[in-house]
């Protein structure tokens, strides 16, 4: 019986989480479409290119 409550009690908190984190988002995207709406502007997001930055990074961790 222990087992079956504790099974219930993960499950629910993986359903609750995985419902806020629905929200979550919804509201980040909401807000970005407000400002957005305000400004008149897209939000700009920098976006580095991957390629460009393994040929300049050295790894430390190579034996």
């Amino acid at each position: 019986m222990e087992d079956l409550t504790l099974a219930l009690i993960t499950l629910t908190s993986f359903v609750l989480l995985f419902v806020v984190a629905i929200f979550a988002d919804r509201a980040g995207i909401d807000a970005e479409e407000q400002v957005v709406a305000s400004t008149g502007e897209p939000i700009r997001i920098p976006v580095e290119d991957s390629a460009v930055l393994n040929t300049t990074r050295v790894d430390a961790d190579v034996a």
